[in-house]
């Protein structure tokens, strides 16, 4: 019975302790250049209405937009930027996006998480 208790106890204790041990270092937030994050955004909305490709900006932006890679097409947007927030690591932009599909013009609101380090990306939320 003794032997038993021992085993038991010890992996507990085993367990225990690799719990409180953690991962090693905290995570660190990445700094963000809100600056940066703004004109990435402008650069990437005037790309697609210039009909380029989200490719045609790598590597110094990355979106990931499915309505751009899909072929959408982008006609005007405006950056909302009274409605802009952060999380200390992203810019969250709003944008109001115009679009031609086939020729009917239709409007949607996209919000943006923008981050520039250690590269910009975007991406709608």
């Amino acid at each position: 019975m003794q032997f038993r208790y021992w085993n038991v106890s010890g992996f507990l204790m085993l367990v225990c302790g690799l719990l409180l041990s953690g991962c090693g270092e905290a995570a660190t937030a990445y700094p963000l250049n809100e600056e940066l994050a703004r004109s990435s955004v402008q650069k990437a909305m005037q790309s697609w209405v210039d009909g380029k490709a989200p490719a045609d900006l790598k590597p110094d932006i990355i979106v990931g937009d499915q309505a751009w890679e899909q072929g959408r097409r982008l006609t005007a947007f405006q950056v909302l930027s009274d409605e802009e927030t952060t999380d200390g690591s992203n810019l969250h932009i709003r944008v109001l996006r115009t679009f031609d599909d086939k020729g009917i013009k239709t409007e949607s609101r996209v919000t943006y998480i923008v981050g520039t380090t250690p590269v910009v990306t975007i991406f709608p939320q």
